[in-house]
């Protein structure tokens, strides 16, 4: 059934595999409702190399768990997918993935939002899934507009777009965030997410009061997703499961897990760094699955989207 989903893959991206491939990139927008149905939360991963996106994919397809993968803003687009999706091919085929990187707008001068854009294009052109945009130095009265140019690309493809605000924009009723998400909408743009930067609680009961939050803004969005970006705690994945947050990223644990091992003298890395590095990652990621109760999700998020599919017919 999960080999089925290669259907669902964006153009571009298809365009950008290799033959027969089996890596199978999805767009957040095509699993979101699934998601909500079932009641997931979906784990991204930052990846900024080849053997933490590898450690990622064999813990995801291991544990048989639905996963994202986030270029680090300023990596290479083109180089990055084809590095991780030969590697998905390998570990980790049919599995449902979603390649996601960021797009930092700097301001609403022309030369910004044209410099935003230009790299909203990069990641849509290598094949990315999925678009974050940071628009927190861009006026608000501005926001709108600039942000809906940024996103264009993405909307355009079909793609999955974030948009990215801090955790003081979502609490106490989340009023900055629906004013900013309607602005958005007299653009006629609505993005699939609000991602909520967040800071690593520093016990249990504010990682229970931080979940409390990021549900509270997922019913006063009314229909925009939520995902929690920033460091984690097993307390806080625990208190995750089963709320209406949609994702959670990892805050770059699985990277700063797998480190970099000192480098030989040649000053490169050799087979056996990218292993050790690989299974540290492997570690982090078998703990940010188990801990969003994200198990078993990958043959969930096929058979649930695959009937409503089926329901709508022709």
């Amino acid at each position: 059934m999960i080999s089925r989903l290669s259907a669902f893959r964006p153009a571009r991206t298809v365009q950008r595999l290799p033959p027969r491939s089996a890596a199978c990139p999805l767009s957040f927008r095509d699993l979101l409702a699934p998601a909500a149905e079932l009641g997931l939360v979906l784990p991204l991963v930052r990846a900024p190399s080849a053997a933490v996106a590898r450690g990622a994919l064999v813990a995801a397809k291991a544990l048989g768990s639905a996963l994202g993968l986030a270029l680090p803003r300023g990596g290479r687009p083109e180089r990055w997918f084809a590095e991780v999706t030969a590697a998905a091919d390998e570990v980790a085929g049919g599995l449902p993935l979603l390649l996601a990187g960021e797009v930092r707008v700097a301001g609403e001068g022309a030369l910004d939002v044209e410099r935003a854009v230009s790299e909203s294009w990069a990641l849509v052109d290598a094949g990315l899934t999925h678009v974050s945009i940071d628009g927190e130095a861009v006026s608000a009265p501005e926001r709108g507009r600039v942000l809906a140019e940024v996103a264009a690309p993405a909307v355009e493809r079909g793609l999955g777009v974030d948009w990215v605000l801090p955790l003081e924009d979502a609490s106490g009723g989340a009023p900055r965030a629906i004013a900013g998400l309607q602005a958005l909408a007299r653009r006629g743009f609505r993005p699939d997410l609000a991602a909520v930067r967040c800071p690593a609680p520093a016990d249990e009961g504010e990682a229970r009061a931080q979940a409390d939050a990021l549900a509270r803004l997922a019913l006063a969005l009314r229909g925009t997703a939520v995902m929690r970006r920033g460091p984690v705690t097993p307390a806080l994945l625990g208190a995750l499961q089963g709320s209406p947050v949609r994702a959670c990223e990892d805050g770059g644990a699985a990277e700063a897990r797998a480190g970099r091992d000192p480098a030989p003298r040649s000053g490169t890395e050799t087979g056996e760094d990218a292993e050790r590095r690989e299974a540290r990652a492997f570690a982090e990621v078998t703990d940010l699955v188990e801990g969003l109760g994200a198990a078993g999700s990958a043959l969930a998020l096929a058979s649930a989207l695959l009937r409503r599919v089926e329901e709508r017919g022709p």
